[in-house]
C-alpha cells in the first residue's frame, strides 16, 4: 500500500516545466490553486529535506521556471530539455538517480504531455508515483482531466498538495506544523 512508503526519506520530488512563458494559456484560476499549491510544496518539502529536482521545457523559447519557485529551491539546478519525458534527459537522468527514492511526488505542467510521459517513464522504473492534482496544470481542462485519468491508469496515485504534507507531519505539534500554518496563511 503506498500510504506505508509514504516518509521524509522515502520521497523525491519532480517539478515538471512550471514555466511562465505556459501560464497565459491556463486560466488564472487554476494557475492561482496550482501557483500556492507547488510554492507549498517547494517550501515544505526544502524544510523537510525532501530532494527536489525539475526541469524547464526548451528553455531558448519558453524561459525559466517560475521566479517565485526558484527564490524558494533548495533542490537540484533545473534541468533544460526537450524530451517530453524527463527521464530521457540525461543530465535530469544523472540528477533523479543521485537523489534516487522509492517514491517520486510529481507535478508542473503539461499533465497529458511532459507530466503524464514521466510518470509513464517513473512507472517503468518501478517506482510508486503520486501526481499532484492540484499542482498539475494543462491548457484545458478536459486535457489535464484526461493526463490524471491515464497517469491513474498507468498506476500513479493522484493525491492533492495538503493531503500529502499533513500525512508527512503526522501531528500538530512540530516546529513544522507551525511553519506550516504560517505558510497556509500567507
Amino acid at each position: 500500500m503506498i500510504w506505508d512508503k509514504i516518509s521524509r526519506d522515502n520521497l523525491l520530488f519532480v517539478l515538471v516545466d512550471y514555466q511562465e512563458k505556459f501560464f497565459p494559456l491556463i486560466e488564472k484560476k487554476y494557475l492561482d490553486v496550482a501557483q500556492k499549491n507547488i510554492l507549498l510544496l517547494v517550501k515544505m518539502f526544502g524544510r523537510m529535506g525532501i530532494p527536489m529536482v525539475g526541469t524547464d521545457h526548451y528553455r531558448k523559447g519558453l524561459g525559466l521556471t517560475d521566479s517565485s519557485v526558484l527564490e524558494n529551491w533548495t533542490g537540484e539546478s533545473f534541468k533544460d530539455k526537450i524530451t517530453f519525458s524527463c527521464l530521457r534527459n540525461e543530465e535530469f537522468k544523472t540528477d533523479f538517480d543521485e537523489n534516487e527514492r522509492d517514491v517520486v511526488v510529481v507535478c508542473g505542467l503539461e499533465t497529458h504531455i511532459c507530466v503524464l510521459q514521466t510518470v509513464l517513464d517513473l512507472r517503468r522504473r518501478g517506482k510508486e508515483v503520486i501526481v499532484i492534482k492540484d499542482g498539475c496544470l494543462s491548457s484545458t481542462t478536459l486535457r489535464w482531466e484526461n493526463g490524471l485519468e491515464l497517469a491513474k491508469e498507468a498506476g500513479a496515485f493522484i493525491m492533492n498538495a495538503e493531503s500529502l504534507i499533513f500525512y508527512l507531519l503526522e501531528r500538530a505539534d512540530s516546529p513544522d506544523f507551525k511553519f506550516l500554518v504560517k505558510l497556509l496563511k500567507e
